[in-house]
């Protein structure tokens, strides 16, 4: 199953550089994954249509190195402007996901009309991932793969770190869902929130050197000049500071207001 997708992310980013004049890709991959990369690199040696611009690359494994600012330094060197996109320093980020869809596109012409989801967590009883059609609902995904062992405490769409918590399991799974987890009571652990203690811990763990407790301040004054002057629109919401924070703080959910707080100010204006 792994050879198919491989072989088929390997033509999509052939593609990709025979039709957009792109002129070299590379494929990365976190070096927690050796076997994948070998076969990965097994598969690119044997084929002869495979780009000779099509590199292979070997990254450290961290979180969030999957985001895209974080990749093209890793992968390149060059750092992203602040408020700026990869194409600002000359690179496109995508995810196998997508490089898998144009494969497909330009092999059937078949437009996208289903995607891979991981289903897991320790409620469900038989943990897998799942190829999808796009509005298919979350319930139907968990009986697919048993139900739960036990009544869910929480349903998170997305990841453990970026996802957020579902209201329940009718929700319809769109293009942009990747993961659906269902954890039970025992896997609850909630910091009691408690006041800063102004540890700094929350400004170290974020990889794009914001400052969240000045961000927190000016959220609770609904500052959009002061949000907007410390950067509030270029957190990534990866979670890092709440994560590390000995407090407890919600950070991240602070932040998330912070940025609304600046697209109404800025709307406005117009």
């Amino acid at each position: 199953e792994f050879l198919e997708c491989s072989d088929t992310i390997l033509y999509g980013i052939n593609c990709c550089l025979d039709y957009l004049g792109i002129p070299k890709a590379m494929i990365c991959i976190e070096d927690n994954k050796p076997e994948a990369f070998k076969i990965l690199q097994r598969i690119a040696d044997d084929k002869e249509d495979v780009n000779d611009e099509v590199k292979l690359m070997v990254l450290e494994s961290k979180y969030p190195q999957g985001a895209e600012k974080m990749m093209v330094l890793s992968a390149t060197g060059r750092e992203v402007p602040v408020g700026g996109l990869p194409a600002d320093v000359g690179c496109v980020v995508m995810n196998v996901a997508s490089v898998a869809f144009i494969a497909r596109y330009i092999k059937t012409g078949k437009p996208l009309v289903s995607r891979t989801v991981t289903v897991s967590g320790n409620a469900v009883v038989s943990p897998k991932n799942v190829r999808v059609p796009i509005g298919i609902r979350a319930g139907e995904l968990f009986d697919f793969c048993g139900g739960f062992r036990d009544e869910p405490f929480k349903i998170i769409g997305g990841g453990p770190m970026m996802g957020q918590a579902l209201a329940g399991v009718d929700v319809p799974m769109l293009k942009k869902n990747n993961a659906l987890l269902a954890f039970s009571e025992s896997d609850e652990f909630v910091k009691k929130q408690t006041d800063c203690i102004h540890c700094g811990r929350c400004h170290a763990a974020c990889p794009m050197n914001l400052v969240p407790t000045a961000l927190l301040r000016d959220v609770k004054t609904a500052d959009a000049a002061s949000l907007s002057a410390h950067s509030v629109m270029n957190c990534m919401e990866c979670g890092c500071c709440a994560y590390s924070c000995p407090a407890g703080i919600p950070l991240v959910q602070y932040l998330r207001l912070g940025k609304a707080i600046v697209k109404e100010e800025a709307a406005k204006k117009q």
